[in-house]
């Protein structure tokens, strides 16, 4: 009996119901190191991409946008925009900017994956990566077959000849950086090759491109506060997304990420957070089963991305989600083996990290990355210790790193393969979380589900008095914290000043303004053309993101966001 309930609970990795990891064994010669970065235009991320991937045996890339981007805007003028261009993210705004951002990597490789964290516009600029990894191959194509005279000709006519400037990188090419990518500045393959060579171009890059897109609006509503549409609009653009990629085979990249983080960071203690989560995820399935699709054919395409405390829970969010996940995906839904697999990213949390003491930041990430590790998380984001201050530098970016490394290579429990399973504190914490995580669930179902007790605000309550709780904790010294409210300096609670404070310059915002405005002019019929289409796809409920795949080669994504509130109307919250 106890063999029994050892089998059906907790199990070796990779078996049923996956407590103790997904897979059986850890990857061979790869860390799952995968670290946010985005600042100023897309050449200076492009940069710090390259430096956080030198030497890597793999380019695991993960992108932060601009507030600018994560609310569909473009780059403008206005006092509302124009200060937050390039800051505490990249600048995005087109097809060409993903095109630099994410230059001299092949993005059909199998050692490349790209997760953008973005989520009103999700879509659109889902739409602008899957181009730009379709022009790679394209550009392969182009130069294997010397047909590089008809690119300089397509873009005489479409530039020179109107006195328009070209697209360009704007910036000294990066260390690491080949070039790839650059060469379709301006253009698609598709004004250069023959339609039957572009399209078995198109299937080849989209069965091969990896990565992730969030666009979880779920969580926005609740924690995040980034939506642009309605709820309704947004779940039918995340529906359009994944059947598109089930039609098209898109198999190794995730149609979304199902996020506890901003949750968490918002206030929420690990078992909110696990518990929304897991419920927003399900909620997801539902919708798409709704639609008509087969739940193993888009239940593998589904990731999570959680936050890592100090709190004792968090040392087995990862066994919980994965045994909850699985049960469900097998005894209700009836998928296979790989849907049932919950794999989740790791970001150490930045709400524990204060600007006091900042250099007592990196101990807090090391012992959370241990959390992490220790739990077989997916791929891990350690976050530096100046970002209770500012847009991580260069020097904060790579003891971060550092921090892993040490873990995965110096640390020699590490290197155990399962460390912490029949371990008796983790074993019924393990139990005692999930039973926590199950009881959250019976009081969202009395609330109509996910999306009955968002009408009542009640994820929101909940997440803001947590946050209360622990704010009070935080200033009474309940909860003790070191160089904050306990273990203080003589000249008590310091603040240390960073050497440099990271923000986007003023000719990045220039540069991002001006292409902005000469794509406009370029493609102003076009463009035009395009927008008419989408919203008439859109009134006729076709699917959005096969058009989107179109409309983003020729219009911004200002212009795409401002199209499709014509049809789906503009995010209000209830009140």
């Amino acid at each position: 009996g106890e063999i029994l309930r050892w089998s059906l609970q907790e199990n070796v990795p990779g078996e049923f119901p996956y407590t103790a990891g997904v897979f059986p064994f850890k990857r061979k010669g790869e860390d799952p190191t995968r670290m946010f970065a985005g600042e100023g235009g897309p050449e200076r991320t492009n940069k710090r991409f390259h430096y956080l991937s030198l030497g890597m045996p793999a380019a695991r890339l993960s992108t932060a946008f601009d507030s600018v981007t994560l609310y569909g805007e473009d780059p403008d003028y206005r006092p509302d925009i124009y200060g937050k261009i390039g800051n505490s993210g990249v600048s995005v705004c087109c097809l060409d900017d993903a095109k630099k951002l994410y230059s001299g990597f092949d993005l059909c490789d199998p050692r490349t994956s790209v997760s953008m964290t973005i989520n009103g516009p999700a879509a659109t600029i889902c739409a602008f990566f899957m181009n730009a990894a379709i022009d790679q191959l394209c550009e392969k194509y182009i130069r294997e077959h010397g047909l590089e005279g008809k690119v300089e000709e397509k873009l005489r006519r479409l530039y020179d000849d109107r006195g328009l400037p070209r697209p360009a990188y704007n910036a000294p090419i990066p260390e690491g950086n080949n070039g790839l990518g650059l060469l379709l500045l301006g253009i698609t393959g598709d004004q250069v090759l023959e339609p039957a060579v572009y399209n078995e171009l198109k299937a080849k890059a989209l069965s091969a491109v990896r990565g992730t897109v969030q666009a979880d609006i779920l969580k926005e509503d609740q924690a995040q506060n980034t939506c642009i549409f309605s709820t309704e609009f947004s779940l039918k653009l995340m529906g359009d997304v994944q059947e598109y990629f089930i039609r098209n085979k898109v198999r190794n990249f995730y149609s979304v990420s199902i996020s506890g983080y901003h949750i968490a960071e918002a206030g929420a203690n690990p078992i909110t957070q696990l518990a929304f989560t897991l419920a927003n995820g399900f909620t997801y399935v539902e919708y798409y089963l709704s639609r008509g699709m087969h739940i193993d054919d888009f239940a593998p395409n589904l990731s999570f991305f959680f936050s890592n405390g100090l709190d004792p829970e968090y040392a087995v969010i990862g066994r919980v989600a994965r045994r909850i996940w699985a049960k469900a995906l097998k005894h209700k839904y009836g998928a296979n083996e790989r849907s049932q697999k919950l794999k989740y990213h790791i970001q150490t949390s930045g709400r524990s990290l204060h600007a006091q003491e900042i250099s007592f930041n990196d101990i807090r990430t090391t012992l959370q990355a241990l959390y992490a590790i220790y739990d077989n998380c997916n791929s891990l984001h350690t976050n530096a210790y100046d970002e209770a201050i500012t847009t991580p530098t260069e020097e904060s970016v790579r003891r971060a790193v550092a921090i892993q490394l040490m873990i995965n290579h110096e640390l020699g429990l590490a290197k155990n393969e399962n460390p912490l399973q029949g371990s008796f504190i983790i074993e019924e914490l393990t139990d005692l979380v999930e039973e926590a995580v199950l009881m959250e669930f019976d009081r969202l179902t009395e609330r109509g589900g996910v999306l009955g007790a968002m009408e009542t605000m009640y994820q929101r309550s909940k997440i803001q008095e947590e946050s209360l709780y622990y704010e009070s904790l935080k200033h009474s010294g309940e909860l003790p914290i070191i160089g904050v409210n306990t273990f203080l300096g003589k000249e008590g609670s310091h603040i240390e000043i960073p050497e440099e404070v990271i923000r986007s310059t003023p000719e990045e915002k220039e540069a991002q303004i001006n292409t902005r405005k000469n794509l406009h002019i370029a493609m102003e019929e076009k463009g035009r053309q395009m927008l008419d289409r989408l919203k008439k796809v859109a009134v006729n409920n076709g699917n959005l993101f096969e058009e989107l795949m179109e409309t983003s080669k020729y219009c911004t994504l200002g212009q795409i966001t401002n199209a499709l509130y014509e049809v789906g109307g503009q995010y209000r919250r209830n009140m």
